[in-house]
């Protein structure tokens, strides 16, 4: 099925698929959880996806190095028959932001041979450099430690870092990150100053989004929300979940969000704001939640 999601999530189903039924366990964790923090903070899934149904759970493991952090993924694949790795995006040579602005990306790597890795990179999107297609074949060692050295990131990359699976965990210091399977994790819930229900976090969002100018790094966040949320009501409407026009309304509505928001934000570049179109928006996806509820 056409997944849409963001590639943390998207690189996680895969792992996932080793072993379970990735859809669902994707699909039922997903939600929507905003903390009005700089910057802005977002969770996107509850129960968190870090634990694994065998009562494991992913960790972040840091080395000094990418090619100490390559032992590291060795044993994983040893032990698991796949591994995770955190890479920048920016030097993926199939990306269209290539030797551009550094960003977060996940890899699932699943195979080795000699001095090449088996990569897998379902993740697909549209950026202002151009169309990301989804990935899978041979990297050599030299490309992949490229791209698991990583640079300094932005507060808010950093930030999705620490909430990739739903609950803050620990992201150790370190050149290179990878993903270590273990017997128990440190994630945490969420504290009392997040924002829970759709009816707080969408009002929150319809507020910070109608204003003028401002970062607007937050909406690629609010774009993994769009892309989860259509990816659930699609794994509902497959799944025979029996509320077929209300979770079509409410798919149809998530996915409006990005045009809009888009030209909100372009327009408030401009110190034109559009607060009542993007209020109108927000109150049209929470009447259609509602209305699933």
């Amino acid at each position: 099925m056409t997944r849409g999601l963001s590639c943390y999530t998207e690189a996680l189903a895969a792992y996932l698929e080793g072993e379970w039924y990735a859809d669902e366990l994707v699909a039922r964790s997903v939600r929507l959880a905003v903390c009005d923090s700089t910057p802005l903070a977002f969770s996107h899934h509850d129960p968190p996806l870090d634990r694994l149904p065998d009562g494991t759970c992913l960790c972040y493991a840091a080395a000094p190095t990418a090619d100490a952090a390559l032992e590291g993924v060795a044993e994983e694949l040893a032990a698991h028959g796949r591994a995770l790795v955190v890479v920048d995006n920016a030097r993926l040579p199939w990306s269209p932001s290539y030797e551009g602005r550094p960003a977060p990306h996940w890899l699932l790597l699943d195979e080795r041979r000699a001095n090449e890795w088996h990569v897998v990179d379902r993740f697909s999107g549209l950026f202002p450099s151009g169309e990301q297609a989804p990935h899978v074949g041979w990297l050599d060692e030299g490309t992949l430690r490229d791209a698991m050295t990583l640079p300094r990131f932005s507060a808010a990359q950093e930030q999705r870092n620490r909430l990739v699976f739903g609950a803050p965990v620990p992201v150790p210091e370190g050149e290179a990150l990878w993903l270590r399977r273990e017997e128990r994790g440190e994630s945490s819930e969420l504290g009392d100053d997040w924002l829970l229900d759709d009816r707080q976090s969408l009002g929150l969002l319809a507020d910070y989004a109608g204003r003028a100018g401002g970062d607007g790094a937050y909406l690629e966040d609010i774009w993994a929300a769009v892309g989860h949320r259509a990816f659930a009501y699609r794994w509902r409407l497959e799944t025979s979940d029996g509320r077929h026009e209300a979770l079509e309304t409410a798919k149809s509505r998530w996915e409006d969000l990005p045009r809009l928001l888009r030209f909100a934000a372009e327009s408030g570049e401009r110190s034109r704001p559009r607060p009542k179109l993007v209020h109108a928006a927000f109150d049209r996806v929470l009447e259609a939640e509602e209305e699933l509820a």
